[in-house]
């Protein structure tokens, strides 16, 4: 089973520096959903902005609350 780990109290500021190879997951704060997050699915005007700009239009599939944050870290199998 594949476990995801954070990389902690890191953020690369924007997501176009943020690495390739690094995962991205968007974690509701309010419900505790946490779902990968598509770089691709940033609409143009937020694709240079900060991280707390993109989270503050991040909306909870499950729980509809816009209480969104994104973590940078990668998978670990076992």
């Amino acid at each position: 089973m594949r476990r995801f780990l954070e990389i902690k109290g890191w953020s690369p500021g924007y997501l176009y520096v943020a690495p390739q190879h690094v995962t991205i997951m968007a974690a509701c704060q309010a419900c505790g959903t946490e779902r990968e997050f598509d770089r691709q699915s940033v609409p143009r005007r937020l694709e240079f902005a900060l991280i707390p700009e993109i989270e503050a239009h991040l909306k909870c599939s499950a729980c509809g609350s816009k209480a969104g944050r994104l973590l940078f870290g990668s998978y670990l199998d076992g």
